[in-house]
């Protein structure tokens, strides 16, 4: 018995010793998510403006010396290929990767900005009943707070 009390109690405080600690988070403020929005709409002209640059980059590249003519099965067609092709593609592909990856910056830049529009800070003077000796009178008080409608 006391070694079943001795081996619970051991894993109770291992349990405990080797746990994460919950952080509460806070919410953030007009001036934090109009910061936030900032950087994301940032990021996100960053992804289109590359990206465009990388498809431009692929279509002004040249071509390069032919390499022969390939023929492909599965429409009964010969191509010619040139030395630069697998380069222009690449190219191509990663503008058209960067471009496509800017639109969730914008859509979350666009969210932000709006929890920014819609937070407020307020100062109130409140009323509350509080019991004093056998009666029951409204005290006022102070309130600082802050809004934020999602």
């Amino acid at each position: 018995m006391k070694r079943i009390i001795i081996l619970k109690l051991l894993l109770v405080f291992a349990t405990t010793t080797f746990c994460q600690q919950i952080v509460q988070k806070h919410s953030l403020t007009q001036a934090a998510y109009l910061q936030k929005s900032k950087k994301q709409k940032k990021t996100a002209m960053i992804f289109l403006g590359g990206g465009a640059a990388l498809i431009v980059t692929s279509l002004v590249f040249p071509q390069g010396e032919s390499t022969g003519f390939h023929f492909n099965p599965f429409t009964w067609e010969s191509y010619e290929t040139h030395k630069n092709d697998g380069i222009k593609s690449a190219l191509g592909l990663t503008g058209a990767v960067s471009m496509l990856g800017s639109i969730p910056f914008f859509i979350a830049s666009k969210k932000n900005k709006e929890r920014a529009n819609h937070a407020s800070v307020f100062i109130n003077m409140e009323r509350t009943p509080v019991l004093q000796g056998t009666s029951i009178i409204n005290q006022s008080f102070p309130v600082i707070g802050l809004k934020i409608k999602i």
